[in-house]
């Protein structure tokens, strides 16, 4: 009975030994070397027990025993505390199955496009404009092929170049007439050439003395002597500027000499390109002068009050010259008129 003991104890230590041996890790030299053996450090996290980080480094449970047997400093296999770091060595040809973190897919939402106004008119090649000189004359209208009064829209008409350029056949052309504008205004004196655009002509045909040509588009009626110029191709789309530098300017004169300008009128100011460019949106004001009223009850000037000025309407910039700029009224809550500020 005795020697059935001592059989069963041996027996049962020997399945203990060959367990521990298997593993391959009972080795004498245990130092991990970083940068020399093949293995890492793991900072226990809670929860982690040997079984199972065998079983994560080693793809088996059952090897439990060589890790503990790795780290000596671990007195209790079944007492393992989060924070503390054990080697784990690679055996040859383990696969190591590192914990990949989950991320959360985070969706990035685009911001906003951002969103450019623009300003659309079809009849900027129609407008006109105020400059410091008059442009060149290409030629002058002589009469319609029909001897009309006035000539318009399909009217074949007859023209007497100038002989500054010749007069293309198949090329667009302005015909337009001038006059002077000239406007006082805070004491100084502004004087600048106007020019209507009245019609865009097609050259059918330059012969020695004459050249023909067919009205296109009539905006306003042709007499006998008005000017031929080359075509003023302007961008029919503007990018609105809402915000731009403030002037200090006036209102010269509506296009056709209009005592009130009201929405949509074409209209001159006194500040030129290089303060203005097209697409810029300004603010019309409206002075409250007292000076000229006969008040009875401030007859004396120093007793005048002062009223703030009052905003009439807005405005934008459609094309500038080098001392003008042509602009038309968006909205107006006040008639406005020659003077008025712009700002």
């Amino acid at each position: 009975m005795q020697n059935g003991r001592t059989l069963a104890g041996a027996f049962v230590m020997a399945i203990m030994g060959f367990m521990l041996c298997s593993s391959g890790f009972a080795e004498e030299n245990i130092d991990f070397v970083p940068g020399e053996d093949s293995g890492f450090y793991y900072t226990i996290k809670k929860g982690d027990t040997l079984w199972d980080l065998s079983r994560k480094f080693y793809n088996s449970q059952w090897d439990w025993p060589g890790l503990w047997e790795m780290n000596q400093d671990i007195k209790n296999p079944h007492w393992i505390y989060p924070g503390k770091k054990i080697r784990i060595f690679l055996k040859e040809g383990a696969v190591v199955k590192p914990e990949i973190a989950k991320i959360e897919e985070v969706k990035q939402e685009k911001p906003p496009e951002k969103v450019i106004p623009s300003f659309s008119f079809a009849e900027m090649d129609r407008i006109g404009f105020v400059k410091k000189n008059a442009e060149p004359s290409l030629g002058s209208v002589i009469m319609d092929q029909d001897n009309k009064v006035m000539m318009s829209s399909n009217d074949i008409i007859y023209i007497n170049p100038s002989g500054k350029e010749p007069l293309i056949p198949g090329k667009l052309y302005h015909v337009f007439n001038t006059s002077l504008v000239e406007k006082t205004t805070k004491g100084q004196t502004f004087t600048g050439i106007r020019h209507l655009i009245h019609a865009k002509i097609k050259i059918l045909e330059h012969k020695v003395a004459y050249a023909t040509a067919m009205v296109v588009n009539s905006y306003r009626p042709i007499s006998e002597g008005d000017m031929i110029m080359a075509l003023k191709n302007r961008e029919s789309i503007l990018t609105v500027d809402e915000t731009p530098a403030p002037i200090n300017g006036n209102i010269l004169c509506s296009e056709d000499d209009n005592l009130m300008i009201n929405d949509n009128y074409i209209a001159f100011i006194n500040i030129g390109s290089s303060h203005v460019k097209p697409g810029q949106i300004y603010s019309v004001m409206r002075v409250i002068d007292t000076a000229g009223n006969n008040n009875i009850l401030q007859p004396d000037k120093k007793n005048q009050v002062k009223f703030d000025n009052i905003k009439a309407g807005k405005m934008i910039v459609l094309h500038t010259e080098d001392i003008s700029s042509t602009v038309m009224i968006l909205s107006s809550k006040y008639e406005i008129k020659p003077d008025d500020i712009v700002n």
